[in-house]
């Protein structure tokens, strides 16, 4: 039988045909590549930044210099203070009630506070701070109610910090991605009576992520005065250098960076603010990843972002857990499991 010819409908037809399948593949590989990069390049990204902040800043970002070994009181090395001490122009520091009387046995609190862009490290980030109050006899505070939605979560630390001061002699302050990683160091070697509070420094200068601060009037104050720089909370990150927070605490503080990259109009009580803040080296207390040692207090995973930095936090958790097997079972609150994979890849970080 002869094969039949097509006609010219039946040519436009099957051309027509052949063009709407090709355009679907078309969009189905569009998809699939907006998807791959809305969901994977960020993880890249972070990934890239991740190792450059963990690894990278210890040769190119300037080593910070530390003493062998770390003393709970060993303040930052000269250049990463502020000079001068006082300031010209404000007013003079007032050091009433210093120092302070001294308690034999404080009562120390620790205290973190998550908010939904970290579930996947809060509950073990929780259980590791749980599991050194145990050790110590300190109270650990969780408050997952404080965070207050109007602004970054990262502020709702000042609201912590006010509402639980007044019941403790010392309290520190927590970030939830920092590992606590030596179970001996004692809170109560840290914390001094010569100051109201006590922060480490490093290359950008103060950092929030760790704070121990002591219960006294000008805290209270302070703390009160650090929440009320609303200003400083919708501003874009260009115009006021630092995130959240920590903006508010360098413009109090009226420290180098915040002079030199903002400036403005000063905070006239910024005098006092530096004579009651004790600057320690951050191997004391806040040691970011960087600049980590074994035997140092805690790891600080300061400036990691998302999938690397679940993973780096896994990692490290999970070598805690191995070294409190010296000191026998977890509490309940203590015992929880390092985050899955599934939580570090598909999870809010």
């Amino acid at each position: 039988m002869p094969p039949q010819l097509l006609t010219p409908r039946h040519r436009l037809r099957r051309r027509s045909s052949s063009l709407k399948i090709q355009r679907r593949t078309q969009f189905f590989i569009f998809l699939l590549v907006a998807f791959g990069v809305r969901n994977f390049l960020p993880g890249f990204v972070h990934v890239f930044t991740g190792m450059y902040k963990a690894h990278g800043r210890r040769y190119l970002g300037g080593y910070i210099e530390r003493p062998v070994p770390c003393h709970p009181k060993q303040l930052a090395p000269g250049y990463l203070l502020d000079k001068p001490e006082i300031l010209p122009n404000l007013d003079d520091p007032d050091l009433s009630n210093l120092p302070g009387e001294r308690v034999n046995h404080p009562k120390v609190g620790i205290i973190v506070i998550c908010d939904g862009n970290v579930h996947s490290i809060c509950a073990s980030s929780v259980a590791n701070k749980q599991a050194y109050a145990d050790r110590h006899g300190y109270d650990m505070i969780y408050d997952e109610k404080i965070v207050d939605a109007s602004r970054p979560a990262s502020w709702s630390k000042i609201l912590a910090m006010r509402k639980y001061l007044p019941k403790y002699d010392f309290l520190l302050y927590m970030d939830v991605d920092t590992i606590i990683s030596n179970f001996d160091v004692r809170l109560e070697d840290i914390g001094d009576y010569e100051y109201d509070q006590i922060l480490a420094a490093d290359k950008n200068g103060l950092n929030c992520g760790v704070w121990m601060i002591r219960n006294t009037e000008w805290s209270l104050w302070f703390l009160d005065e650090m929440w009320s720089q609303s200003q400083l909370v919708g501003a874009a990150p260009w115009q006021m250098l630092f995130h959240f927070e920590q903006r508010a605490f360098h413009y109090l503080y009226q420290t180098n960076i915040w002079r030199q990259k903002v400036g403005g109009e000063q905070f006239e009580k910024a005098n006092t603010v530096r004579a009651r803040t004790k600057v320690v080296n951050s191997c004391v207390f806040n040691s970011q990843l960087a600049f980590y040692e074994d035997g140092d207090f805690l790891i600080h995973l300061a400036g990691l972002k998302g999938v690397y930095k679940c993973l780096t936090f896994r990692r490290y958790y999970k070598n805690t857990l191995k070294s409190l097997e010296k000191y026998g079972s977890l509490s309940v609150e203590a015992d929880a499991p390092p985050p899955s994979f599934r939580e570090c890849f598909f999870g809010n970080t």
